[in-house]
C-alpha cells in the first residue's frame, strides 16, 4: 500500500495531541510500540495497514484517497444542508417581510373602512413593524 507516510504521520501527532496525549499514552491505548508510533509520526516508515487501522481506531479518524485527515462524526444534517445557516436565516427575513407585506397589502385593499384615520394605518404599521422584528430576532437568535 502506497501513501504519503509524512501526511499521514502528522495527521497522526494533531489528532493525538489535540486530544491531550502522550505518544506513551496512544502506545497503551492502541497496542502499538512507542517506537513505532514515534517513527510513523516522524515520518520515518510506511506504516503496515493493521498498525495504521488501530491508530485510526483509537484516534477516531480516517484518511480519505488523498491522505488526508478526515475526523469520524456523527453526521450533522444541518451542515450538510444546500444552503448554508446563514444563507437560510437570509431567506427566512426576506420572505418573512414579503409575506407580511403582502397579506397586510391584501387586508387594506379589501376593507372597506380601515384605516378610518391616519392614527390607525399608523397603529397597523407600528404593529407590523413589532411583529417582523420578533420574527426576525427568533430566526437570528436561533441557536447554530
Amino acid at each position: 500500500m502506497f501513501y504519503d507516510k509524512n501526511k499521514i504521520g502528522e495527521s497522526i501527532k494533531i489528532q493525538r495531541i489535540a486530544r491531550g496525549w502522550t505518544q506513551n499514552q496512544l502506545s497503551e491505548r492502541s497496542g502499538i510500540g512507542l517506537r513505532s508510533i514515534q517513527r510513523i509520526e516522524n515520518g520515518e516508515v510506511n506504516a503496515r495497514s493493521y498498525t495504521l487501522t488501530k491508530l485510526q481506531e483509537e484516534l477516531d479518524i480516517r484518511f480519505d484517497e488523498t491522505h488526508a485527515l478526515v475526523i469520524n462524526q456523527e453526521p450533522d444534517f444541518t451542515i450538510q444542508s444546500i444552503f448554508s445557516n446563514r444563507t437560510q436565516k437570509i431567506l427566512m427575513s426576506y420572505s418573512t417581510g414579503f409575506i407580511i407585506a403582502i397579506v397586510s397589502g391584501i387586508f387594506l385593499v379589501r376593507s372597506a373602512t380601515f384605516p378610518e384615520t391616519n392614527f390607525e394605518l399608523f397603529a397597523l404599521v407600528c404593529s407590523l413593524i413589532s411583529v417582523y422584528s420578533a420574527i426576525l430576532l427568533y430566526i437570528w437568535r436561533k441557536s447554530k
